[in-house]
């Protein structure tokens, strides 16, 4: 994981003076993963995780403050190189119970889920465009020795609308969660799953979305990099052969397939 100079200012209150009450913007989240709103300002939605959470998803790699630090800068990353508009900023503090935390704050869009949205010529066109950004994100990642967002595939985590000022609709990732990884073969593996996902929406949608299918036939023809074992590289290989066989209709999709947030890859 990337490094950074050691922080300061580590915020130990409540950052916020507003009070915080539960969301009912997501029915797939209310008594699980909850999510909450200001109690005066319904134009943000905050998602909350505590350190404790970050701390076992990032065992010895690197602290929760420092994750902050970096999902932000993927983040904006990803809106500025790609075009993948995704407004989160991330604060670390205490809850109300004074456990230290991590507060994702985004704002709230006014449209339709990706995933339910209605199949039109232009939506079409966008979420195409969509998937060749995640793509190319990833072509551009392999070679580079350096983290990457592991977790923004699925179309269920975006929607077409607007914020509060927009003029016009847009796609916005609106699940902006810390799954952040830097191994290569869990990224071969993040790969694989951008195609499983990109191949339920081209069904949906009726349409196959070459470039994006392009992008990710140079992705599993570039060379794997030399910096890395040969147990990984044989792993790699293995996971680029099953991508290359679902790309190429070779093979079924295996329902089997470990997900990238959960799967121990380096």
């Amino acid at each position: 994981m990337e490094k950074f100079p050691p922080h300061e200012n580590e915020n130990t209150q409540v950052p916020f003076g507003d009070k915080l009450t539960v969301s009912k913007i997501s029915e797939v989240h209310i008594g699980r993963d909850k999510l909450f709103e200001f109690e005066h300002n319904p134009d943000k939605i905050i998602r909350v995780e505590s350190f404790s959470t970050l701390e076992k998803r990032y065992k010895d790699q690197i602290d929760p403050i420092d994750v902050t630090i970096l999902g932000r800068k993927l983040y904006k990353e990803l809106e500025n190189a790609y075009g993948i508009f995704a407004p989160v900023d991330y604060v670390a503090g205490k809850d109300s119970k004074g456990d230290k935390v991590v507060y994702g704050i985004t704002d709230k869009v006014d449209g339709e889920n990706l995933d339910e949205i209605e199949v039109t010529p232009e939506i079409i066109e966008k979420v195409e465009l969509l998937y060749s950004s995640i793509s190319q994100y990833y072509l551009d990642k392999l070679p580079k020795d350096e983290p990457y967002l592991a977790d923004i595939n699925n179309a269920s985590q975006y929607m077409y609308g607007k914020r509060k000022d927009d003029e016009f609709s847009r796609i916005y990732l609106v699940d902006t969660d810390l799954y952040i990884r830097d191994g290569k073969v869990a990224l071969c593996n993040v790969v694989l799953w951008v195609y499983r996902h990109m191949a339920s929406v081209e069904r949906k949608y009726g349409k196959k979305f070459t470039h994006a299918r392009e992008i990710i036939g140079q992705i599993l023809n570039t060379p794997l990099p030399q910096n890395i074992t040969e147990e990984q590289r044989t792993a790699a290989q293995k996971i680029n052969e099953k991508t290359k066989g679902y790309l190429e209709g070779r093979i079924p999709i295996d329902n089997k397939d470990a997900h990238p947030i959960f799967s121990n890859l380096k």
